[in-house]
C-alpha cells in the first residue's frame, strides 16, 4: 500500500464508525416524540441527573464523559498565586485553550456574557458519543453546549449547568480524488474533495489539503478557528471572492440531529438540511461530526500587500482615503484580492491585503500609482510608519509552517508547550485575540453601489468619520460583490444573508482587553474602559449604518445586542430556516445566542418563552 493511501485509511478510521446508521436514511424526526418542555433543568434541581445515570452515560460513551473544571477556577481560590499569573500567561496561547475542555478563545464580553464552564463534557472521539450526548441531554432535559473550535465572540459555546459535547478530538482529515455524495451516485459527478472532523482547526486542514495534498480548500484566515463552527456561520477566508464561502463549498455533512438520528444532509439526501447547514449558524439545527468540501487547483501563486501610512491631518487623510477608495473600485475590486485595510484613530492606514492568481511583478504594478501619489508626490502630508511590501510565495507553501518561518519571520507563532506539536502554529496578527476580553464589537456589509464615482465622496466622509472614533476594519474576502461567478452562484445557495453578494466589503469595528475575569482580584476587565470603548463602536458604526442601515452583519462577526438579528443575520432567509429548525429540532434541543428559533427561549436558553 502507497504511504499516502496508507496514511488516508488511517485517517479514515474515525469516520467508520456509524456507517451502518449512514447506509440508509434515518426516518423524518417525528415532532410529538420530542415533546416541548417549559423550563430545562439546572444543577441545583430535584430533576438534576443522579450520579448513577451520569455514570450510564459515561459507559456508553466509552468514558468519554469527563468533569468539565476549568483553569480559572485554581484562580478564583488563589488569586494572587503565580499559578493564576501562569494561567492568564497561557491564555494568550490558542493552543492552550483549544485543547482544555474549560476554556474558549474569548473569555468574556463587557455587559454580556462571561464565561462559565458546563458541568460535565462529552469529549466525543466517534458519533456514536455524540448520539448517547444528544439523547442523554434530550431525555434528562438538560441544556446542551458544543464546542469544537471554541472560537465563538457571541459566548455560544459556553454555559453554566450544562451538558457539553466537545468535539476536539474528531479532527480527522482524509483528502479524496472523486467525492461522491450518499444518493448521490449517477447523478452527480465525483469531484475532489476533503473529509474534515468536527473538532478539527484550519490550520491543520490546510496543510493536509494544500501542504500535503497540493491542493486548495475555501475555510477561515484564522488557523485555529473550528471547521465545522466556521462552515455552518457561513464561511470567508483570504480567497472567497474566488472561490466562494466555506458554506458555498459543502459537498455533505454528517449531522446527529435532536431525535438522535444519524444524518447525512446533501444536495440529494435530507437537502432542506444541508441548506441549512450552509451559513445557518452552528449549534442550532444539530451537531455536525464531519464535513467534506469540495477542493479546488492551486493558483500559481499567493501574495501580500502590506503597509502603514501615517496622515498629518484630518484633511490629508481624508484626501488619502479618497485615493484608496478609487484605487479599490478601479482595479481590486476582483476575485483576486482580499483581506483587510483598517482605518485607525489618529490618522493612520494599515494595509493588509492578499491576493492570488497574480505574481508579485503585477500586484506592485497595481499599487505602485498610489504609493508614488502618498509619500513620494506629498512627503509633508504623508509618512509611511511601514514602506511597502508586496511579495508572492508558491501557492503550495502558503500554510507551510517551515516555510513561512524561514521566509517571512515574525508572520508566525508556535504554541509555546514543550509537547506540543510543530504544526500548531497562528499568525502572530491573531495574537490579540486569544483570551481577550470584548469590550464592544459590530459588523455591517457595504454595498458595492458606494464604490460608483458619484457615490465614493459619501463613503469616504463617512469612513473618516468613522475611524476618528474607532479602528474601521474593512475585511474584502466577506463581501462577494466583485467576486467570480462561481462564487457568487455557490454562495447564493446558502442560507448567509442575500445582502453578502451585493457587498464589496464587511465593515468590523471592536475593542478589546487582555485576558481577564470578573471577581479574579489582579486579573478583573477595566469595565468603565470597556464601556467607554462599546460606545466609540458604536459611534464608529452609526456613521456607516447612515449609508447601509440595512446593510446586514455576519452571524459569527457581530453585536451581541443585535435587536433584529434575524434579518441581519439572514434576511429574506429566516423564514425558510425556521422552518428547517422545526422540522428537524420542534422541541428546541439546540440553543446558542440568537441563533435560529432562539427567539423561542430566554437569553440563557433554560425558559421557553413562546411556543413554536
Amino acid at each position: 500500500m502507497r504511504r499516502r493511501n496508507l496514511l488516508g485509511a488511517l485517517a479514515a478510521a474515525p469516520f467508520l464508525v456509524g456507517l451502518s446508521k449512514r447506509a440508509k436514511a434515518a426516518p423524518t424526526p417525528n415532532s410529538s416524540a420530542l415533546a416541548a418542555t417549559a423550563t430545562r433543568v439546572r444543577l441545583s434541581d430535584p430533576a438534576w441527573p443522579t450520579p448513577a445515570e451520569w455514570d450510564d452515560l459515561r459507559r456508553q460513551t466509552g468514558g468519554r464523559l469527563i468533569d468539565a473544571t476549568s483553569p480559572l477556577d485554581d484562580c478564583r481560590r488563589a488569586p494572587n498565586g503565580s499559578s493564576c499569573d501562569d494561567i492568564f500567561k497561557s491564555l494568550k496561547n490558542p493552543y492552550y485553550i483549544g485543547d482544555h475542555v474549560g476554556l474558549t478563545q474569548t473569555v468574556g464580553w463587557v455587559d454580556a456574557w462571561t464565561f462559565r464552564p458546563s458541568v460535565y463534557a462529552v469529549a466525543a472521539e466517534t458519533t456514536a458519543d455524540v448520539v448517547a450526548a444528544v439523547n442523554f441531554a434530550r431525555d434528562k432535559n438538560l441544556r446542551l453546549v458544543i464546542k469544537g473550535g471554541g472560537h465563538s465572540y457571541l459566548g455560544r459555546s459556553n454555559a453554566p449547568d450544562s451538558l457539553l459535547i466537545w468535539t476536539r478530538r474528531m479532527s480527522a482529515i482524509l483528502r479524496h480524488d472523486a467525492f461522491v455524495g450518499v444518493g448521490c451516485e449517477g447523478q452527480e459527478a465525483p469531484r475532489p474533495a476533503v473529509s474534515i472532523g468536527a473538532g478539527a482547526i484550519w490550520g491543520h486542514a490546510y496543510r493536509g489539503v494544500t501542504t500535503e495534498g497540493g491542493r486548495y480548500v475555501q475555510g477561515g484566515g484564522c488557523l485555529t478557528v473550528g471547521v465545522a463552527g466556521l462552515v455552518q456561520a457561513g464561511g470567508f477566508g483570504s480567497f472567497s471572492k474566488q472561490f466562494g464561502t466555506a458554506a458555498a463549498n459543502l459537498l455533505e455533512a454528517e449531522i446527529v440531529t435532536a431525535d438522535g438520528a444519524v444524518r447525512i444532509a446533501n444536495a440529494r439526501t435530507n437537502p432542506d438540511l444541508f441548506w441549512g447547514l450552509k451559513g445557518g449558524g452552528g449549534g442550532s439545527l444539530g451537531v455536525v461530526t464531519r464535513l467534506t468540501l469540495r477542493t479546488h487547483d492551486l493558483p500559481s501563486f499567493f501574495g501580500g500587500v502590506h503597509a502603514t501610512i501615517h496622515a498629518a491631518s484630518d484633511e490629508a487623510f481624508s484626501r488619502l482615503i479618497v485615493q484608496l477608495v478609487a484605487l479599490y473600485a478601479e482595479k481590486l475590486h476582483n476575485p483576486h484580492w482580499g483581506e483587510i485595510v483598517t482605518l485607525r484613530p489618529g490618522n493612520r492606514l494599515d494595509i493588509r491585503m492578499s491576493f492570488q492568481g497574480l505574481d508579485e511583478v503585477q500586484a506592485e504594478a497595481l499599487w505602485r500609482p498610489f504609493f508614488e501619489w502618498t509619500v513620494a508626490a506629498m512627503p509633508d502630508d504623508y509618512a509611511f510608519l511601514q514602506a511597502p511590501i508586496v511579495r508572492s510565495i508558491p501557492a503550495r507553501r502558503g500554510w507551510d509552517a517551515a516555510f513561512l518561518k524561514a521566509y517571512v519571520p515574525g508572520a508566525l507563532l508556535t504554541d509555546n508547550r514543550s509537547n506540543a506539536s510543530p504544526d500548531n502554529v497562528f499568525w502572530s496578527g491573531n495574537l490579540a485575540e486569544a483570551g481577550h476580553f470584548i469590550f464592544g464589537y459590530e459588523s455591517l456589509w457595504l454595498p458595492a453601489e458606494l464604490l460608483q464615482k458619484e457615490r465614493q465622496g459619501a463613503l469616504v466622509d463617512a469612513l473618516c468619520t468613522a475611524a476618528r472614533h474607532a479602528p474601521v476594519e474593512l475585511h474584502f474576502q466577506k463581501g462577494l460583490a466583485g467576486g467570480s461567478a462561481q462564487a457568487v452562484a455557490a454562495t447564493r445557495e446558502t442560507a448567509t444573508n442575500p445582502k453578502v453578494l451585493d457587498a464589496f466589503v464587511l465593515a468590523i469595528i471592536g475593542g478589546e482587553g487582555p485576558p481577564a475575569y470578573p471577581g479574579i482580584e489582579g486579573h478583573e476587565p477595566d469595565l468603565a474602559g470597556g464601556r467607554h470603548t462599546a460606545g466609540e463602536v458604536g459611534r464608529a458604526m452609526a456613521a456607516l449604518k447612515s449609508l447601509a442601515p440595512d446593510g446586514g452583519s455576519y452571524f459569527a462577526e457581530s453585536n451581541f445586542f443585535e435587536s433584529d438579528w434575524e434579518a441581519a443575520y439572514w434576511g429574506s432567509n429566516y423564514s425558510r430556516l425556521l422552518e428547517v429548525k422545526r422540522k428537524y429540532d420542534p422541541a428546541g434541543l439546540f440553543f446558542v445566542h440568537h441563533g435560529v428559533g432562539s427567539e423561542s427561549w430566554s437569553a440563557d436558553g433554560f425558559e421557553r418563552l413562546t411556543e413554536k
